[in-house]
């Protein structure tokens, strides 16, 4: 990886989310990280039904849903980016990436109880989402957007998450 590129995801880790920001500025910092996310993740080979494809499934609204859409049709790691709605937990088979937003807190235990069948790496903003058992939880430290990975449920799903991505972040758990 060329030190120019860890430079761009460095800015976009740690772009601040002060209160005065908007919460559509919030969540197009969040689109971006979560892109960068899958740059940085390798699934097992099983898990792409559709080989041309690598699908974001976001669960119910949230301002995420339209802070990502400008990544539709985007080609990431030789696949194309498909941005899908669900709004029930069977849904999930197909994903691979989830994002469960805080809209959905009542719910998240259903959607990471249906994802742990499937190798997808489960994202949210909810508070102690890693402690719940997802992968990567974002928090605001400091006035500024950070992650937490839970390393040992996205091995459990056969998930590999690469040390430059790990090395960015806090561990949870």
């Amino acid at each position: 990886m060329s030190p120019l590129r860890l430079l761009i995801i460095l800015f976009l880790l740690l772009v601040p989310a002060t209160a005065s920001v908007a919460t559509e500025s919030e969540y197009q910092v969040k689109a971006a990280m979560l892109y960068n996310f899958a740059k940085f993740v390798d699934w097992p080979a099983d898990s792409f039904a559709n080989e041309n494809r690598i699908t974001f499934c976001l669960v119910g609204k949230s301002p995420l849903n339209g802070a990502i859409q400008p990544m539709q049709g985007k080609s990431l790691k030789g696949r194309t980016v498909v941005i899908r709605p669900i709004v029930r937990p069977d849904e999930v088979d197909g994903c691979q990436i989830l994002f469960i937003p805080q809209s959905e807190r009542a719910r998240a235990s259903a959607y990471l109880q249906q994802s742990s069948h499937y190798p997808i790496l489960t994202v949210s903003d909810l508070e102690k989402f890693t402690v719940s058992g997802g992968m990567i939880g974002f928090f605001e430290d400091d006035d500024k957007i950070r992650f937490e990975i839970n390393l040992e449920a996205a091995q459990k799903r056969r998930l590999q998450i690469s040390s430059y991505l790990l090395n960015l972040t806090r561990r949870g758990r």
